[in-house]
């Protein structure tokens, strides 16, 4: 790296704060699309109308000014009379014919139709004429009046600027630095020349706004106060301060219907965030007939102070040519950061749009001099050369960006990887939790994020502090998590399909939170953590039925069998998972693949279904038995392959995917972006690596799509290269690989190889050999803590929240248990045998018994003449099969039941531990006796040594609870 390439890479990553001098990235071949060039900022603004997949057909992306990471998005928004859901998406609706002006921020890809948010401090060029230096009519109840007909053929847009020629005649171009926005207007020689303000005119709804003109120092500031992204009770305050090149020929405010001319100042602001005050504040500014006015546009969350700062410090006096040039260079070495040889035309145009997708976010809320507002309102000053990200995967848990993204970002920008890390942590010190302020999606995936770019290298932050807040908040009694339902996961390690809100989903995604945990906390060398939360990685079996052999909802009776798996809510209406049908959430177990295939019956019936489930890539979440690989829960399901020995069948689909579901059109992009995460997505297709083992920075290896890759990266030094010679000429398989000039066959890399950086040399053949495709070459999948106990069945009395026996919040008295005879590590017999169980030392709000799902409990090398459980079944009775295996292989099924604990004991049943009373989660005690019962000892081998018994797969009807297996 020369030194001029090195300093301006560093540049980029503190914000863009200065000049640029000219670049000495190598690009492509002269012959070929550059990767500047190939961008096209119109890839995927068009909703396809023709699709119902559940969430929107069409990636929701802008044209627009901005630069990597940048704060400020100016662009385009748009407007189509007609249905609402198309024309007033509240982004850039490509079908549309007018726009409603020019806004500061937007969100790449968010969900939540009409309440997108961003689009802060629109600007409106008006060529009409003033009366008397008034508006014909006040925008507060006739925006619609000023808004713009345009035409695409009159668009022009590259990274880092847009401009259009509009219909009044006035030319709008728009460029950026990372925290302002440089618009210049070139009015038309007759007619006004007027800029409109809409200080209360976001996307989302405002309570409250303020602007104030100076005519001598051509400035216009002003803020608003109003709710973020989803409009779901995150509100925050964003700040402006415009300084304009040319006098104000006239000016006026307008607050509601009164429009006041040569006013300079207008508020109107509530504490009542119930209302909605948009368009009901704003100014107009009047130029010389026929001006070109520059408008440089300082942005900030903190103050108009700041946002001043901004303007002052990143623009100051350079003019628009100048801004947009550097934005561009900027972009250039972004984008250079991914370096892919050959191609079409069409495929790099895909490729690096998507690339340049996956840089828009997230973007920092600091300002200049390192101040920004926190999670918790109060002012903050950042140390030089960082940034805090306050949108990381916007406002949310991080449930898009965990899945691709941010893996993406930490490859390439690795001081961004770091400071995201670095914002989480701030947010946990700031808010006591994890998710930021009213999350939208399910789970509770920051902790994935920190945990994944942490085993990627991104570790220069409080790495202790982070996984003492993770072990503080995710943990019973369940009091400061954010997890919804956390208390009843916590204690029971499931959520019944009863509580709805994609219950059944949420205790997959709350399993792979919990690996992410592990996986931290055993980089940190704190092993009873990683015992700790490795159990509760595993609680995915705990809605794994082994009958059907399927992942399905659970009831406190047993599992839903005639739940529909092609849904994704249930007869009731109650959400059982999260955007996408039980099929496609089926395999969404990436921390330990190779035992959910296991259960599903073994490598050639798990092919069989995952064959069934790609045989449509993107169905939608509708009665489907197809994918849906346009949304994120389905993302890592191609490369399941690898695990099933067939990485040649993930090379098929993901070449399928990159054909059939996009192309170069508006609509090209086939789902939500999401802040970049469909295009991150699509990039790992291309490169042939995919992060499918959240939590850990391992990369499984499908095969790359272009003849050469080098990533780059912009302040790191793990260089990747990947030579894939002869793919673009239709050698799409890979029969052989080296790394660093070693022979490989692993379909996987683990994250040394991220963290050090290498070289991968495929030999590609246009079909398929016996690479990968041995029992040895699979990814890894991580079995710890699947044979602990995972329910907490006891608690103290007073603290009931500290456990759950059964899905209804009920528990056992650890008190009334000790005055039976079961303290924590007593030894109770059975009467009339030799056998005598163990009673659990379990903490109060430790697991203390297994809900069985076929752990393996160890027992000493020895000869027994009997097999005895102690449990109870809750909603019982209960029953199911154990195995019993003996050291010379052989094995022995033993049936196993228990009656209800509130009941008398069954037939083959002896009421061992008797109580009175029970404890419940408001940590009150109610009445009735309880009962754990030993199960009638069955016979064994005696010429036999017992190795191990395996608990039964499952249980049917009520939910079974084993406290001790004994051998006599």
């Amino acid at each position: 790296m020369t030194p001029v390439r090195a300093w301006r890479r560093a540049a980029l990553v503190a914000g863009c704060l200065v000049p640029m001098l000219a670049s000495t990235a190598a690009f492509a071949a002269p012959s070929e699309l550059s990767a500047f060039d190939a961008v096209n900022q119109f890839i995927g603004t068009e909703l396809d109308q023709t699709q119902n997949k559940s969430n929107d057909a069409y990636g929701n992306t802008f044209p627009g000014a901005t630069v990597p990471f940048g704060m400020v998005q100016l662009s385009p928004t748009t407007y189509k009379e007609g249905n609402a859901g198309v024309g007033e998406k509240g982004g850039y609706e490509y079908t549309a014919d007018l726009i409603r002006g020019f806004g500061m921020t937007r969100y790449d890809g968010t969900g939540c139709t009409g309440r997108y948010g961003g689009y802060e401090f629109p600007t409106i060029p008006y060529a009409g004429a003033l009366t008397g230096g008034v508006l014909p009519s006040s925008p507060a109840t006739n925006i619609k009046d000023y808004y713009l007909k345009f035409a695409h053929a009159d668009e022009v847009s590259q990274p880092g600027y847009y401009g259009v020629d509009l219909d009044n005649d006035v030319k709008a171009e728009l460029t950026a630095s990372s925290r302002t926005g440089v618009s210049r207007f070139d009015f038309p020689k007759s007619g006004d020349s007027t800029l409109i303000l809409d200080t209360s005119g976001p996307n989302n709804r405002t309570f409250g706004s303020e602007v104030t003109i100076d005519p001598k120092t051509r400035t216009v500031s002003g803020w608003m106060y109003g709710v973020d992204v989803c409009d779901n009770g995150n509100y925050y305050k964003a700040y402006f301060s415009t300084r304009y090149d040319h006098d104000f020929a006239s000016y006026g405010t307008w607050t509601d219907e009164a429009l006041t001319p040569g006013s300079t100042h207008a508020i109107k602001s509530t504490t009542d965030v119930g209302v909605d005050y948009r368009h009901d504040t704003g100014a107009w500014l009047t130029f010389k007939q026929g001006s070109k006015v520059v408008a440089k546009t300082g942005f900030s969350y903190t103050s108009v102070e700041n946002a001043a700062l901004n303007r002052d410090t990143e623009v100051g006096n350079d003019g628009f040519n100048d801004v947009k040039n550097d934005a561009k260079k900027l972009w250039k070495d972004a984008l250079g950061t991914v370096d892919a040889d050959g191609g079409s035309a069409e495929q790099r145009t895909k490729f690096y749009t998507a690339l340049y997708h996956a840089f828009l976010n997230p973007t920092p809320r600091d300002d200049v001099n390192g101040q920004y507002v926190g999670y918790d309102d109060k002012l903050y000053t950042l140390a030089k050369g960082h940034h805090f990200y306050k949108n990381i995967n916007f406002p949310g848990t991080g449930w898009d960006g965990y899945r691709s993204q941010v893996q993406l970002v930490a490859l390439t920008f690795p001081q961004v990887a770091n400071d995201i890390n670095r914002s989480i942590v701030a947010l946990t010190q700031q808010t006591g939790g994890w998710a930021p302020g009213v999350s939208r999606m399910q789970g509770d995936n920051l902790q994935v994020i920190l945990a994944t770019l942490d085993d990627m290298g991104a570790t220069d932050y409080d790495r202790a502090a982070a996984l003492a807040s993770m072990k503080a908040t995710q943990v019973l009694p369940a009091t400061t998590t954010k997890r919804t339902d956390g208390y009843q996961y916590f204690a029971t390690g499931m959520i019944e399909n009863r509580k709805g809100d994609f219950a059944t989903s949420r205790t997959l995604e709350y399993s792979t939170d919990d690996f992410a945990i592990a996986q931290l906390a055993d980089r940190l060398g704190d092993k009873p953590a990683y015992d700790f939360f490795m159990a509760r990685a595993q609680n995915w079996m705990n809605v794994f039925d082994p009958e059907t052999q399927h992942i399905r909802p659970r009831e406190r009776t047993g599992f839903d069998r005639g739940f529909d798996l092609r849904v994704r809510d249930d007869s009731a209406g109650r959400g059982q998972f999260n955007q996408s049908t039980g099929y496609q959430y089926g395999w969404n177990v990436p921390q330990n693949l190779s035992t959910l295939i296991a259960k599903r019956g073994g490598v050639a019936k798990a092919t069989a279904e995952l064959d069934v489930l790609m045989a449509q890539l993107d169905a939608g979440a509708y009665t489907q038995t197809g994918n849906y690989l346009s949304n994120q829960a389905p993302f890592g399901t191609p490369w399941v392959y690898n695990w099933l020995q067939a990485p040649a069948k993930a090379t098929d689909v993901l070449y399928r995917a990159v054909s059939e579901m996009y192309d170069t059109t508006p609509t090209g992009l086939p789902g939500n972006d999401d802040t970049g995460s469909l295009s991150a997505w699509y990039v790992f297709a291309n490169l042939g690596l995919y992060p499918a083992i959240y939590g850990t920075g391992d990369l499984v290896i499908s095969a790359p799509m272009f003849d050469r890759i080098v990533i780059d990266p912009i302040g790191g030094s793990a260089k990747i290269k990947i030579n894939a010679k002869g793919t673009a000429t239709g050698a799409r398989y890979v029969n052989a690989l080296e790394v660093d000039g070693r022979s490989r066959t692993a379909s996987w890399l683990d994250t040394s190889f991220v963290r050090k950086g290498g070289t991968l040399d495929f030999t590609m053949k246009s079909t398929a050999g016996t690479w990968g495709t041995s029992a040895a070459d699979i990814p890894p999948s991580y079995t710890d803590g699947a044979d602990a106990m995972n329910n907490v069945g006891t608690t103290p009395d007073g603290q009931g929240n500290l456990g759950s026996m059964d899905l209804s919040d009920w528990s056992l008295s650890r008190t009334a248990l000790a005055a039976a005879g079961a303290r924590p590590g007593a030894q109770l017999p059975l009467a009339g045998t030799d056998t005598a169980f163990t009673w659990p030392a379990a903490e109060p709000g430790k697991p203390d018994n297994w809900l069985p799902h076929g752990q393996r409990v160890e027992l000493d090398n020895a000869a027994a003449s009997t097999v005895s459980f102690l449990g109870l079944a809750t909603n019982g009775p209960s029953a199911g099969t154990a195995t019993v295996q003996y050291t010379d292989g052989t094995t022995q099924q033993v049936p196993v039941s228990f009656g209800d604990w509130a009941g008398t004991a069954p037939a083959g049943n002896t009421a061992l531990v008797t109580v009175a009373g029970r404890n419940n989660v408001n940590g009150t005690a109610g009445d009735g006796t309880f009962r754990v019962f030993a199960t009638q000892p069955v016979a064994l081998d005696p010429a036999k040594v017992v190795d191990a018994v395996i608990l039964p797969q499952g249980s049917d009807k009520g939910m079974m609870h084993i406290f001790d297996v004994a051998v006599s």
